[in-house]
């Protein structure tokens, strides 16, 4: 897909729709043509066009132009789960292309014995990772994904999550429970600042028999405004990388790309809306959890 062309045109039409987002008390063709660098013919091509096509109106009161309400009408249909994928779309493709080995963004629903792989890069890595592709459940419990979230919720909600694992069909979740050391993985993970797989988890299907991936995971948790997202994850297969070589290497990355979905979410308001939202640990084990060296 890299060696296919983009549009010109297009992309002209986006700068002017930012610039215009970027003002909403309208701007001038003078203003526009300042901001964007386009020459003024151009502009009026673009305008012309945009306006027929009710992405851009021009107000008869002051003649000043700006985007139409009809650009919401695009994404009204979009779920609060697509919204978040959207929002991290971006930040794992750049992760991917910074570490090559592909990451999950996880997210967890009420009372669910698993998360939910909701975006990944795993189809733009060029390393082959032996997983399916798609929305897949996580196992909760002893991936890195799942510790992660874990590690930064309170205590009592964390408790309520492992008795709905331990109430639930995967019997991944089962085997970390009897091992139990999911409590020292999750202080572990705020000590060391990112969470690892459980050592008796080695892969394996939601509710299907276990089987030894060859990969590796380390995580973090998505968090923002005191409220947990979800989690970020990169899995690498573990007879290339060990897990220190993996930590040293490219934790800082993945961290970065934790705080920018926060920081996308700020930006762009959606955070009461997105789904499984649970609140965070305390400040203390939080910062510790997200700034740990």
């Amino acid at each position: 897909m890299e060696s296919v062309k983009t549009i010109r045109a297009v992309e002209r039409a986006f700068e002017v729709l930012r610039a215009l987002q970027a003002r909403p008390q309208g701007a001038t063709l003078i203003e526009l043509k300042s901001v964007t660098g386009l020459s003024g013919p151009t502009l009026l091509r673009l305008l012309k066009t945009l306006i027929a096509q009710q992405a851009v109106r021009r107000s008869p009161m002051d003649q000043r132009y700006r985007n139409s309400i009809q650009l919401q009408g695009l994404t009204r249909g979009m779920t609060p789960s697509e919204r978040l994928a959207d929002v991290a779309a971006p930040w794992l493709d750049s992760l991917c292309q910074q570490v090559e080995w592909p990451s999950d963004l996880a997210i967890h629903d009420r009372d669910d014995d698993y998360m939910t792989v909701l975006e990944s890069s795993l189809r733009q890595s060029r390393f082959y990772v032996r997983r399916a592709p798609g929305r897949v459940r996580v196992n909760l419990l002893g991936s890195a994904a799942g510790t992660a979230y874990l590690a930064a919720l309170t205590e009592s909600r964390r408790r309520e999550l492992v008795e709905c694992a331990r109430l639930g069909r995967d019997p991944h979740n089962a085997a970390v429970i009897a091992s139990g050391d999911l409590e020292r993985r999750v202080q572990e993970a705020r000590r060391i600042g990112y969470a690892r797989r459980a050592r008796q988890y080695r892969g394996g299907g939601y509710n299907k028999p276990a089987r030894d991936d060859a990969l590796h995971a380390i995580a973090v948790p998505i968090v923002h405004a005191d409220w947990v997202v979800g989690s970020l994850n990169i899995n690498w297969n573990r007879r290339a990388l060990s897990e220190r070589e993996m930590v040293a290497r490219h934790l800082p990355a993945l961290r970065a790309a934790a705080r920018g979905i926060g920081a996308s979410i700020a930006d762009l308001g959606i955070l009461p809306e997105l789904p499984g939202l649970e609140a965070a640990c305390a400040p203390e084990e939080l910062a510790q959890l997200c700034n740990s060296p």
